[in-house]
């Protein structure tokens, strides 16, 4: 039941199947199953530990209201309906109360054998106990407890009820040999075999044979099972005993015929074609026939023992062989009994065995799981959901599903249970949910319909996968493309600019050509500081001085005014740039640049910029200060670029960014954590 996780579809497919076997093995296992939390007794356990306790048999012993308390520490879970019929409980919350109402003062010692398991670390223990139903009846049970979870919280109990062995073993060892060889085999021809001829031996007959009921299409029938004291050549020339007035009590389980004579018996010779015994049977004179009447009142067939001499069965034979009839008919059950416990044991295994892989993979898959009935209610919860909702199982599990649904998408539920009702799925449905702090993720929701046995819908499984870092992914693709759009757009302005500019303060076209080059070269060298990093890997720490990366950023605008004063002025305090706060800094510097020399100071021959750098201690102040452009206006749209540099300096460095608009020109203030940078 492995399942490959990485193929979405077939590990929705194999979750879906393997809950549903196990929850049908859970629910039609022919033994009790309950399902219980130990995690109180952990705690208690480690409690002990630490007060100093070394020896828990010991302690337990000398203090025994502490093993009451581990006792009422556990909380059962669930119970499957077995359960709830072997310990004759009106309904399943009977149980679920306490281990202390089906506990006996005989099943402590082996409560606390579970304690020292659980205290020596060990994950499985098993045995036999004796327990009692809620109406007091006692059973003796064999069972076997799996711990899982790494504080006990889950564990799993299955419970074989051998209340009827033990039973049939107690009354096998009233009686000596007989009882023993019946006790020492299950297999129904040994014993049948060993009871036909020490019933014999006791009773005294000479000869003695088992007929085991057949019902064949001409009615009720007798095969010949088993002999003593003669061999089957004697029976195979005479036809298989009819139901005659002789047999008739036997067969029909109606009691003991026991006779001195049979051939005085007023029921004997009444019955066609023979009218007593063929020619050549075996002579009977004394007679004995007890039925073989298993305990729910079937008759397995009868035991008939002859003699040729009367008077030879008394009744303390009588006696006798009643009691080792009684106990063939239990030895012949528990055969029976024997291959139904086969199978059970079989099907127990099987169930713990889905049980613990599909408790594997559901607990180690990363994608949320839940399961919830028709009404949606959430039904169980694995350790992805925890993570992705913030909900405990015990704050989950019984809650409606629609508490994880933001209120605006309550609509969605209901869709999706008609979906469910009409044993639809539901594939990779992209929504919202909302997580116990209020948090709305971007999920991928499979659903699909859970089946009972019948084919009935009965519930339905959810797979929920967190797509946050998917759609922020997205976000970013479609943030770079305008970026690099927004991008593209201003280098043809600002090339634009550059060319613009230095035309007017050229002499001569190769001066023009010169300057243009120039300027375009150092925008080159600007815009790849702005342009995020592939590796770290390379010469020096990456890091940057800050201001010989301002002077590069803002080179292609730099020289003179028309009037001689210098276009660029930085200025103030210097550090350093680590390489992951360099691009989205300078990318800041280049917005403001490319605004200037698009609208602002640097737009004309006769605007400059000064930028002044503040060290604030914790902070970094930096003053954009343009002056002598054209006049400017604050305006309430804001551009790409402007909220680009915004959601920057906010977001990434969590610093403050301030626009200014005077008559006279723009001055921005930027403060950004020294440590961000």
């Amino acid at each position: 039941m492995l399942v490959e996780i990485s193929d979405p579809k077939a590990s929705e497919q194999d979750f879906r199947e393997s809950e549903t076997r196990f929850r049908d093995i859970f629910e039609y296992a022919g033994v009790a199953v309950w399902e219980q939390d130990f995690s109180g007794v952990s705690e208690l356990l480690h409690a002990f530990r630490s007060e100093g306790v070394e020896d828990l048999r010991a302690y337990l012993a000398t203090y025994p209201d502490r093993l009451d308390e581990a006792i009422a520490s556990v909380r059962i879970v669930d119970v499957n309906p077995f359960t709830v019929e072997l310990f004759e409980a009106a309904e399943k919350d009977e149980l679920l109360r306490s281990l202390s109402n089906v506990f006996l003062p005989e099943t402590a010692p082996i409560f606390l054998e579970e304690l020292v398991t659980i205290w020596e670390g060990r994950r499985r223990f098993g045995g036999d106990t004796v327990l009692r139903t809620l109406r007091g009846r006692r059973l003796d049970v064999v069972f076997t407890i799996t711990f899982e979870g790494a504080h006990h919280e889950r564990a799993y109990v299955s419970i074989l009820d051998i209340s009827q062995r033990k039973a049939a073993e107690r009354r096998l060892e009233a009686v000596d040999r007989i009882a023993k060889t019946i006790a020492s085999s299950l297999d129904l021809d040994h014993i049948v075999q060993a009871v036909t001829d020490a019933a014999t031996e006791i009773a005294g007959a000479k000869f003695g044979a088992f007929f085991y009921n057949l019902v064949d299409p001409q009615g009720e029938r007798y095969t010949l099972y088993a002999l003593s004291g003669a061999s089957r050549a004697a029976f195979e020339k005479f036809q298989l005993p009819r139901n005659t007035a002789v047999f008739d009590p036997t067969f029909r389980g109606l009691g003991v015929v026991r006779s001195n004579d049979i051939r005085a018996d007023p029921r004997y010779g009444r019955s066609a074609p023979h009218f007593g015994m063929p020619e050549g049977h075996l002579p009977v004179v004394s007679y004995l026939a007890v039925p073989v009447v298993s305990r729910s009142g079937e008759v397995h067939g009868g035991l008939f023992f002859g003699h040729d001499q009367p008077g030879i069965f008394a009744a303390d034979a009588e006696d006798a062989v009643t009691s080792i009839a009684a106990h063939a008919a239990i030895a012949i059950d528990n055969a029976h009994l024997l291959k139904a416990a086969a199978h059970e044991v079989t099907v127990r295994r099987k169930a713990e065995h889905a049980a613990h892989q599909l408790a594997a993979i559901v607990e180690s898959s990363e994608d949320a799981i839940l399961s919830m009935d028709l009404d949606g209610v959430i039904t169980s919860w694995n350790a992805g959901a925890e993570r992705l909702y913030g909900y405990t199982v015990e704050e989950a599990v019984g809650r409606p599903v629609t508490l994880l649904i933001p209120s605006d998408r309550q609509g969605e539920e209901l869709e999706f249970l008609e979906q469910v009702r009409a044993g639809n799925r539901v594939d990779h449905f992209e929504t919202l949910r909302q997580r116990k702090d209020g948090v709305l993720i971007p999920i991928s929701l499979r659903i699909s319909p859970i089946r009972d046995n019948a084919g009935v819908v009965i519930g339905a499984s959810k797979i929920a996968r967190d797509i946050s870092e998917r759609k922020q992914a997205e976000q970013q693709k479609d943030l770079l493309i305008q970026e690099m759009a927004h991008r593209v757009k201003n280098l043809f302005m600002v090339s634009s600019s550059v060319v613009s500019l230095s035309a007017k303060s050229a002499a001569s076209v190769d001066e023009l050509a010169t300057a243009v080059v120039a300027r375009l070269g150092s925008l080159a060298r600007a815009h790849v500081l702005t342009l995020p990093t592939q590796s770290t890997n390379g010469p020096g720490d990456g890091r940057a001085s800050l201001q010989p990366l301002l002077a590069t950023l803002l080179s292609p605008y730099d020289g003179e005014t028309g009037v001689g004063l210098r276009r660029i002025t930085t200025r103030g305090s210097d550090l350093d740039i680590s390489r992951a706060a360099i691009t989205g800094f300078s990318l800041v510097v280049h917005e403001f640049a490319t605004n200037a020399a698009k609208y602002g100071a640097l737009s004309t021959d006769t605007g400059y910029l000064d930028l002044e750098c503040i060290d604030q201690g914790g902070a970094l102040e930096l003053i954009w200060t343009e002056r002598g452009g054209p006049s400017v206006s604050e305006t309430e749209a804001e551009g790409f670029g402007t909220k680009l540099a915004k959601l920057t300096i906010e977001r990434q460095f969590g610093g403050k960014i301030l626009r200014q608009w005077h008559p006279d020109g723009l001055v921005i203030r930027l403060t950004v954590p020294k440590d961000r940078l």
